[in-house]
């Protein structure tokens, strides 16, 4: 037997599609990260109420593969199974983008108390102005704010 005998015998006769799995894998890069942070959530809250999977699997009425699978963070979930979650495990879920949205918002405007806070602190001079300007930009738009100290 050849070497090239050999090779061709070890080479599986099935065609390879690593590239169609990769160009689906890439369309479906924001579903995955979406369900990765849900099966985050939900891992946290299973370990919050000391339930084990087979436990939320139960009270979901689903098998613990299906659980198994959502805590993985590979499963395209349904709304119906989202709403369940939600329902069962009393956490958002349907909301995450707005939830971001809201925490970069809150951290935002946290960072802008520290700064008054701290011009609060200083002892002003009667010559002196103080001021700095604070901007949050979105997608769409940007939200400035001008504060100044006299």
């Amino acid at each position: 037997m050849t070497n090239k005998e050999k090779f061709l015998s070890l080479v599986s006769k099935e065609q390879p599609n690593t590239l169609e799995k990769n160009a689906e894998r890439i369309r479906n890069r924001a579903m995955l990260r979406e369900s990765q942070q849900i099966a985050i959530k939900v891992l946290k809250r299973l370990d919050e109420l000391n339930w084990t999977q087979k436990d939320l699997a139960s009270a979901m009425e689903v098998t613990p593969q299906q659980v198994n699978k959502i805590v993985k963070g590979q499963e395209n979930l349904t709304l119906e199974t989202q709403c369940k979650l939600q329902a069962i495990l009393n956490i958002p879920i349907l909301a995450s983008y707005y939830e971001a949205k809201m925490n970069s918002m809150e951290n935002w405007v946290l960072s802008i108390e520290s700064r008054v806070q701290q011009l609060e602190s200083t002892d002003f001079n009667a010559t002196n102005n103080y001021s700095f300007s604070a901007t949050y930009e979105k997608p769409c738009s940007t939200l400035t704010t001008e504060f100044s100290f006299n």
